[in-house]
């Protein structure tokens, strides 16, 4: 009974950070997609591809500064939460290596604003973009969802996304005003990530010192494989739009932005679902073998259905979810769109990156973000050059594709384990 209980328990946490993580993750993107009709309206699409290619530019440097530790830092916080003394030493090292790839990171983007024309003449747009980057190193979502405790960074995150949006409505009235958009988002992540910072701090009882040089080490090498898994993504969505806002007219950027934000808003999605089942997941592999593969078995089976559903979804609906989004029919968001719907099929990776990891296969993950990787910057300039925005949509479908083919190669044991009974 006590055992049962247990699980019963282990379940309840599950689906309770599940819900979180969706009102979390809903939030990132259907804020977002609620201002998409007024920016469109008041800056206009030539500005508001201004905005696309700053976002794109600084989720680059976002993807770099998280070095993985979204799935790694979960990890090593999952299974040591119990040892505070070892959550502290985990937090300190994990932070001290965030805030040196702050640093660079920024580095990177003063030297682009001063080499590159189409930043420097919008560079005070993506300096205020850049305190997303800070608010992400304060706002240490990594450790909340080792922890478990995934209703409290949702409250936070519900407050600040809340009060950007009312901003965004009251004070940006004008095509001048499209300046004020990452101001404001930017302001109230670093706010919102100074008050989770003292909140987990004292809650958690977290000392936070200097950290060894050889944790520092340590967090950069037990990460970079994961990190190298999770650029990928970026690789062919930031990256994309970044090259794509270098090579064509912020116009066709804001076109292919609000079609790309739609089909992410979709897969975002699954992210909640997959983030809260990393550490329950973890567990239960070290735990019982057999089980795990019992219950990845069933739950695939399910992803894939959910992917095949809504790719119909936006597919079928593709003109009336872009009219709604956006204000109205816009066809060259409409096509792109088309494409990308396709691609949703294929969005199993998320999931299967993090079996390798808790499995550790990072290596594996490895082999499939540098084949992924290599082909997207292979193609990414032939694709932009001779198709336009419809040419990188297929290019990501492509990419998408090949990623999730080697993901199931790579994750085949799943499939061949016996099956049990409960």
């Amino acid at each position: 009974m006590k055992l049962t209980a247990n699980i019963h328990a282990e379940h309840k946490t599950v689906i309770s950070n599940t819900f979180s993580l969706i009102i979390l993750q809903g939030s990132n993107y259907i804020i977002p997609l609620i201002l998409f009709p007024y920016l469109v309206h008041v800056v206009g699409i030539e500005k508001f591809g201004v905005l696309s290619f700053a976002n794109a530019t600084v989720a680059l440097l976002r993807g770099i500064v998280d070095y993985g530790f979204k799935l790694s830092g979960t990890q090593q916080i999952s299974v040591n939460r119990d040892d505070k003394a070892k959550i502290s030493e985990i937090f300190s090292s994990i932070f001290f290596v965030k805030i040196i790839l702050t640093a660079l990171v920024f580095v990177v983007l003063v030297l682009l604003i001063l080499i590159v024309n189409k930043i420097s003449s919008h560079s005070m747009v993506f300096l205020y973009t850049f305190l997303l980057v800070i608010g992400d190193v304060l706002f240490s979502a990594w450790f909340f969802q080792g922890m478990e405790k995934m209703k409290l960074i949702t409250y936070f995150n519900i407050v600040y996304k809340t009060l950007y949006l009312v901003s965004v409505f009251l004070f940006v009235r004008q095509p001048s005003d499209y300046v004020l958009v990452p101001l404001f988002y930017g302001i109230g992540a670093v706010f919102m990530g100074i008050v989770a910072f003292i909140f987990l701090k004292n809650k958690f009882n977290i000392s936070i010192k200097l950290p060894k040089y050889s944790d520092i080490i340590y967090q950069f090498k037990n990460s970079r494989h994961v990190f190298l898994s999770q650029i990928t993504v970026h690789l062919y969505t930031s990256f994309n739009t970044f090259v794509l806002g270098l090579m064509v007219s912020p116009q066709a950027v804001g076109y292919y932005a609000i079609a790309f934000k739609i089909y992410g808003a979709i897969r975002g999605l699954l992210v909640p679902v997959n983030q809260a089942l990393f550490p329950y997941m973890s567990r239960k592999y070290a735990q019982s073998k057999q089980y795990f593969y019992k219950i990845t078995k069933k739950i695939s089976m399910v992803y894939f259905l959910v992917l095949a559903l809504l790719a119909i979804i936006l597919f079928v609906f593709s003109n009336q979810i872009v009219t709604l989004i956006s204000g109205e029919s816009v066809k060259e968001s409409v096509s792109v769109l088309k494409i990308l719907s396709i691609a949703i099929l294929f969005a199993v990776g998320g999931f299967y990156s993090s079996l390798l990891v808790l499995k550790l296969k990072s290596k594996d993950l490895f082999k499939v973000t540098l084949f992924t990787s290599i082909v997207n910057v292979i193609l990414i300039y032939p694709s932009i050059h001779f198709g336009g925005i419809n040419g990188l949509a297929f290019q990501v479908l492509i990419v998408q594709m090949i990623h999730c083919c080697l993901q199931i190669k790579y994750n085949i044991d799943i499939w061949k384990q016996p099956q049990i009974t409960s």
